[in-house]
């Protein structure tokens, strides 16, 4: 009798409470989903991953290769159609060369972009050490997906991005995934879905990943994984446009000797002072020197290259005159030169305007000579002026 009415205590309790109460919990879910993945004594050994397959985009097949650490780093050279394509992230931020965009040198990520790139460097999971990542997870129920029973998880990262996951009520591996991704560096959602689960040294890990956005459809076919594979830290650093590369020359600290013209035609040392020259910026390198011509002079000088008009554009601001100049120009030869001759401040162009020329010439390791020139016919003739004579100093 005492069994009977315990059974029926328990019916009774079932007609009152929705199935989903006795349904598991997120934590449980997750805990299924990572121990399908395999040990996870081993994905805590794993310090990095080197992937290589084919990655189809724009109906063009080619090969694929990236590699992924667990700090959050990830660099990859892929394919978009024909176009080679450069990918880096240290975790935080990262740049990308991507003709697509007529961009032909490296730039860097915008915030919707530091988001995929993230979800790209992991290694197999999200829900991998979430909570300690600052994520949190919502069971939201079962659905039913192209015939595929599914939990859904809802999964809000540190950032506040959002995405939600559907794992395989039988397998508790992914199925499908809803997140926010780029194209163009535009955010837009996207589908990813998973297949072709196989195991490596003890681990499951899919070898098919498709990725709907948009019309675009993209899949990265898995050929190989290794682990524990170094990332050259090299990799990750933005490389400078091949122009800016040849003004390295200049950078460092210098000693700087200081010449004007003499109206008898020779040089007159009027002395000496100190100048630094670094890159501030990937694409900037800028001087700031501080010297005296009769006056105290302090100026700033920034070195630059125009891709619209395939010039450098070297710009000088000098405190004493609170004035701003900019000069163009290119390498000819085995000097540097760059005038202001072309540039106009008004509409129209003078004739017969004064105008300013810098040239760099005899360069050699460990110096290089600045020389100032001045025109008073549009450049057609040049006069001496100053002479800056730069030795690099000994640490």
């Amino acid at each position: 009798m005492k069994t009977r009415k315990s059974h029926i205590f328990i019916f009774i309790i079932a007609l009152f409470f929705p199935a989903s109460f006795f349904a598991q919990t997120a934590d449980e879910i997750i805990a299924n989903h990572l121990a399908a993945h395999g040990d996870l004594k081993k994905w805590k050994q794993i310090e990095s991953m080197k992937i290589t397959g084919k990655f189809t985009a724009f109906s063009e097949q080619k090969d694929f290769f990236c590699i992924k650490t667990k700090s959050g780093a990830y660099y990859s050279e892929l394919f978009l159609g024909k176009n080679a394509v450069i990918e880096a992230f240290n975790g935080k931020t990262g740049w990308t060369i991507d003709p697509w965009q007529d961009i032909l040198y490296a730039r860097r990520l915008n915030s919707a972009e530091e988001n995929v790139f993230q979800q790209k460097a992991l290694f197999f999971t999200p829900f991998f050490d979430y909570k300690e990542k600052g994520a949190k997870v919502e069971y939201t129920g079962k659905q039913n997906i192209d015939g595929e029973d599914v939990f859904a998880l809802k999964l809000t990262k540190a950032n506040g991005k959002i995405e939600t996951w559907y794992l395989n009520t039988s397998t508790y591996l992914e199925f499908k995934c809803e997140s926010e991704w780029v194209d163009f560096a535009t955010p837009v959602p996207a589908q990813t879905f998973f297949d072709d689960f196989r195991t490596v040294n003890g681990l499951v890990i899919p070898f098919f990943i498709e990725r709907t956005f948009w019309q675009r459809d993209r899949i990265l076919q898995i050929e190989n994984i290794e682990f524990n594979i170094k990332l050259d830290e090299k990799l990750l650093v933005m490389p400078r446009k091949e122009q800016m590369n040849k003004l390295e020359f200049m950078q460092g600290d210098w000693n700087v000797d200081l010449e004007v013209f003499t109206r008898r035609g020779t040089w007159y040392k009027t002395g000496a002072t100190n100048s630094d020259i670094n890159y501030v910026s990937t694409n900037l390198l800028q001087e700031n020197i501080n010297y005296e011509n009769y006056f105290a002079y302090s100026k700033r000088v920034d070195y630059t290259y125009n891709d619209a008009d395939n010039k450098y554009r070297i710009s000088v601001f000098d405190d004493l005159s609170s004035t701003f100049e900019i000069f163009e120009g290119n390498f000819t030869d085995s000097c540097f030169t760059a005038d202001n001759c072309d540039i106009s401040y008004t509409a129209g162009k003078a004739e017969n305007k004064s105008c300013t020329q810098l040239s760099i010439c005899n360069i050699e390791k460990g110096s290089f000579i600045l020389e100032i020139k001045s025109s008073n016919d549009g450049g057609k003739n040049w006069n001496p002026r100053e002479k800056y004579t730069y030795t690099r100093k000994i640490k």
